[in-house]
C-alpha cells in the first residue's frame, strides 16, 4: 500500500543515501514528521529504507511494534539519532491495542511471541459464563498459531531453509462484526470498496494478521495469510523486498487444507489445488513468474493461484536443491530495490537451470504420476447448480436450495443456518434475492450459539427496491447478523426489515 509520495528535497537526501538495510542493523532515530492531518508529530523509529514510487521518495519508518510507517521525503523535517530500543514485549502491544479499541470492546490472549485479540461487534454481557467463552476461542486461535509455526518449522527444516527469529510480537485480530472489520480494513489498506470481498489478509505495513470472525470456524482463509506472516517475519523475504507474488502464494497455498487441521505441506500434494490444476484457465507459466499483475484485478487471478501452487510443487519436489539457492536469492533482497519483469524471468531461468515453459510441459505427467504414487485420493467436484448455495457471511453458515415449478415463476427456496459466534447469540436476516428484483427472507430473532435453525419453504415474490419482477435466471444470499439486545435487532423486533435494492452481482447461475 504505497502512498503518493513529494519530491526529493536536497537538504534531507543526505541523510538517506544509503537506502537499504537489515532490520537487525538498524538504529532508532527521532523522526519529526508532517502527518497526512498536518499534524507534526515526533516517533521512535528506524529507517528500514528508502525507494522511489512513481517517481517520487518514500522512506520507511520501522517503529518498535514492527509496523511500518510510510512517509514521503518531504514530509520528515526532522531526524535526531538515537540509541535503538527494544522492540514491544506482547504484553506492551495488548497496552496499546486496548488504547486502540477500547477495554470494553477488546480481548486478548498472549502466547509470546503471539497476540491474538478480538474486537468486539458490542460490550459482553458481563457474566464470567460468556467472557470464559471468548477465553477458550482465544486460546483456540493462540494454539492455531502455533501449528502453523511447528509446520512451517517443519517444512523449513527438511527443505534446508534456514529461518530466523522473530524480531517483533506476532498480532492476530479478529473482527466479530464484518463491517467493524471493512472499516479497518479500508483506514489500513488502499483496497477502498474492494475489502467486501476480502475474509483475511495480513499486512505488510502493520505486519498484523487481520481476520474476519466468521473465518476463524475452520481457519482456512486465515492459514494461507498466516503463512505470509511466517514468512515474512522468519528470514525468508523482507517486507516490501521485489518478490515475486508466484512464489508467496505458491509457498501459502501449498499448506493450505483443513483449516487449524493442517496436514499438508508445499512438498506434498494439496488435493484441493491438484484437482483445480484440472480445470483452471490455461495461464502461460512464464507470465506467471514475470507478472506480480495476474494475480490482481483479473477475471483470472483465481486462476492465477492455482498455476502458483502448480509451479512451486515442481521446483520443491523436482529442484528441490535449485529452489533453496533461489529462496536464499529472495531473501537477499532488500526493501525497495527494483526488479522489472524482465530481470525477475532471467533470475529464475539462472538458478533454476530451466524455464518456467518447460515445467509447465511436464506439470501434468508429473502430477499424475505423484497421484498415483501416493495414492492421493481427490475430492469431488462440488455440485454447484443454481439451486444450491452455502456460504459463510456475518456469522452465520447458510445453505439453501432454491426450486422453480414452472418456467419463470418465482422459485421456492428452503435450506438452514448456523450461528458460528462462537460465545454469543445473534439476531439474523437472511434474504434470498433474485435478478428479477425479487426475494425471499427469514428473520430469526435470536439463534443460540453454534445452533442450526431450519429456514422454511417460502417463495421468493417480495419486490426488492428497484425491483420489477418476471422471469429470474439466477440468484444470491444475503445475510445480515446484529446481537439481540442492540438498536437495530430492537428495530427489526418492530417489522423494520431492512428492504434489499437490486445491484449487479455475482450470482449463482441457472442450470438447464
Amino acid at each position: 500500500m504505497q502512498n503518493r509520495l513529494l519530491k526529493i528535497s536536497t537538504c534531507l537526501a543526505m541523510f538517506f543515501a544509503a537506502h537499504f538495510f537489515s532490520s537487525s542493523n538498524l538504529s532508532a532515530d527521532l523522526f519529526t514528521i508532517v502527518e497526512k492531518s498536518g499534524q507534526t508529530v515526533t516517533i521512535e523509529a528506524a529507517l528500514y529504507g528508502s525507494g522511489k514510487s512513481r517517481g517520487e521518495m518514500l522512506h520507511a519508518l520501522l517503529k518498535p511494534d514492527g509496523s511500518i510507517q510510510l512517509v514521503p521525503q518531504g514530509k520528515i523535517k526532522k531526524r535526531e539519532l538515537k540509541a535503538a530500543p527494544k522492540p514491544l514485549t506482547v504484553k506492551q502491544m495488548s497496552e496499546g491495542l486496548i488504547k486502540k479499541f477500547g477495554k470494553e470492546k477488546f480481548r486478548f490472549h498472549l502466547q509470546s511471541p503471539y497476540l491474538v485479540g478480538v474486537v468486539l461487534a458490542a460490550p459482553l454481557d458481563g457474566t464470567d459464563r460468556t467472557e470464559l467463552r471468548v477465553k477458550t476461542f482465544l486460546q483456540k486461535a493462540g494454539r492455531f498459531m502455533k501449528n502453523v509455526e511447528v509446520i512451517f518449522e517443519t517444512y523449513s527444516k527438511k527443505m534446508g531453509i534456514e529461518l530466523t527469529e522473530y524480531e517483533f510480537p506476532m498480532a492476530m485480530l479478529i473482527f466479530e462484526s464484518d463491517d467493524d472489520f471493512e472499516a479497518y480494513a479500508k483506514e489500513t489498506t488502499s483496497l477502498g470498496a474492494g475489502v467486501k470481498n476480502i475474509l483475511a489478509y495480513y499486512s505488510g505495513v502493520s505486519n498484523n494478521l487481520i481476520l474476519r470472525m466468521s473465518e476463524c470456524s475452520s481457519f482456512e482463509t486465515p492459514l494461507h495469510e498466516a503463512i505470509h506472516l511466517q514468512t515474512s517475519n522468519r528470514g525468508v523475504v523482507k517486507r516490501f523486498a521485489p518478490i515475486p507474488t508466484w512464489f508467496m502464494e505458491g509457498i501459502a497455498t501449498g499448506f493450505e487444507g483443513k483449516g487449524d487441521r493442517i496436514n499438508v505441506s508445499p512438498d506434498r500434494i494439496n488435493s484441493h489445488y491438484a484437482l483445480l490444476s484440472g480445470i483452471a484457465k490455461l495461464l502461460n507459466w512464464g507470465e506467471v513468474v514475470a507478472l506480480n499483475g495476474v494475480f490482481r484485478g483479473s477475471i483470472l487471478s483465481g486462476d492465477a493461484y492455482v498455476h502458483a501452487w502448480g509451479l512451486h510443487w515442481m521446483l520443491v519436489t523436482k529442484y528441490p536443491n535449485r529452489y533453496v539457492e533461489y529462496v536464499k536469492k529472495l531473501s537477499s533482497k532488500e526493501p525497495f530495490e527494483e526488479s522489472s519483469p524482465k530481470q525477475q524471468y532471467e533470475e529464475f531461468v539462472e538458478i533454476m537451470k530451466v524455464s518456467p515453459e518447460s515445467l509447465q510441459l511436464k506439470f501434468k505427467l508429473e502430477l499424475i504420476k505423484a497421484i498415483s504414487k501416493q495414492k492421493v485420493k481427490l475430492p469431488g467436484l462440488d455440485d454447484k447448480t443454481v439451486h444450491l448455495e452455502k456460504h459463510k457471511q456475518e456469522m452465520a453458515i447458510v445453505k439453501m436450495t432454491a426450486t422453480s415449478y414452472s418456467r419463470g415463476a418465482p422459485p421456492r427456496i428452503e435450506g438452514w443456518l448456523q450461528n458460528i459466534s462462537p460465545f454469543r447469540p445473534m439476531t439474523f436476516h437472511v434474504t434470498v434475492q433474485t435478478d428479477a428484483g425479487t426475494y425471499a427472507e427469514w428473520y430469526l430473532p435470536k439463534v443460540a450459539i453454534r445452533k442450526k435453525i431450519k429456514l422454511k419453504g417460502k417463495n421468493a415474490d417480495q419486490l426488492m427496491r428497484g425491483g420489477r419482477g418476471g422471469k429470474w435466471q439466477s440468484y444470491h444470499v444475503e445475510v445480515k447478523s446484529v446481537y439481540p439486545d442492540s438498536e437495530a435487532a430492537r428495530e427489526w423486533a418492530t417489522g423494520k426489515l431492512p428492504v434489499p435494492a437490486l445491484t449487479r452481482q455475482v450470482q449463482v447461475a441457472p442450470s438447464n
